[in-house]
């Protein structure tokens, strides 16, 4: 290999390609070998890419334009796919064969794929708030060496208007702009910040009826991913959504930084939250708390599934 990458950079210096030699040595010895390392300054990177070509487009009538159905059931605005066709593009320039897990296009092959990474994304976490320029939005990668979300090595949410920036590694914490953070200790249900998720079906209203007679402070922003890690990091107590229609790339990369952080996420059941994540249909509901009495009795409120 590098005897091929040095008899390359002669080739095009004899014959006067000197214009390609910085090209192939960065092929050869730095992306189209080896790719970059996938790490948390990657994910940092695409981050600022998908700013830079998204915050453009915030306030302009442009973002609203519908470009058909996602691959998550949802409608695709074009700023949707311009986010999410950034993280594409920013990984095949870069030289990182992967599967992409992506809300608006589905399952991708970048470079021909690799089994053993993964990226999930949902490049724009809070479109209808961001459309209306409410700040309350989130960019979300997460990276796992299986289509699974307990595979999950890797995770970042960052809002797309504002600079936090929350990530985990697995077995080494989680930050918010570089800093460690903790849930909130809270444990009264009467004292507890609660977000709910609602949808219009009597159903989910029965089952979620015992919560709401209990929880003085309920709210709800409309960008998962954020909500979650503000679990995370003590600015919510808990999160609870139940509708049936919460995508795995609205969480693949906050319930890692949830349980890196030590707060504690689950399924409608109370089991460990997970799912296969090899498509943005597959749908979960969740609740996250800080802790586990807090867990334990915002679970003993809700009505059975």
């Amino acid at each position: 290999m590098f005897l091929l990458g040095i008899f390359l950079l002669l080739v095009f210096n004899v014959f006067g390609f000197r214009g390609k030699t910085i090209f192939v040595f960065v092929y050869f010895f730095g992306i189209g070998w080896f790719g970059l390392k996938v790490d948390l300054k990657l994910l940092e990177r695409i981050v600022r890419e998908v700013r830079f070509r998204v915050r453009p487009l915030v306030g302009k009538v442009e973002a609203w334009r519908v470009m058909g159905a996602g691959a998550g059931g949802d409608q695709t605005r074009y700023i949707d796919l311009v986010a999410e066709q950034t993280v594409f593009d920013f990984l095949k320039e870069n030289g990182v064969k992967c599967f992409v897990v992506g809300e608006e296009t589905g399952f991708r092959e970048v470079l021909g794929g690799n089994p053993n990474l993964y990226f999930i994304v949902d490049s724009l976490d809070g479109t209808y708030n961001v459309l209306h320029e409410i700040p309350f939005n989130a960019i979300s990668l997460a990276v796992a060496d299986k289509p699974k979300l307990s595979a999950v090595k890797l995770g970042v949410v960052a809002s797309l208007t504002d600079e936090m920036f929350f990530s985990a590694e697995k077995g080494l914490g989680a930050k918010l702009n570089g800093n460690p953070i903790k849930p909130s200790k809270e444990e009264k249900i009467e004292d507890a910040l609660v977000s709910v998720s609602f949808t219009p079906n009597k159903d989910f209203l029965r089952r979620v009826s015992g919560v709401l007679e209990n929880v003085v402070h309920v709210r709800h922003f409309g960008a998962n991913a954020l909500e979650v890690c503000f679990v995370a990091c003590g600015r919510l107590d808990a999160v609870i959504d139940l509708r049936g229609k919460l995508r795995v790339t609205d969480v693949a990369a906050a319930s890692l930084i949830l349980r890196e952080a030590g707060g504690f996420i689950v399924d409608e059941r109370g089991f460990p939250l997970d799912s296969p994540a090899d498509s943005p249909e597959k749908k979960v509901s969740m609740v996250a708390a800080g802790n586990k009495k807090l867990l334990d009795k915002l679970l003993s409120l809700l009505g059975k599934p």
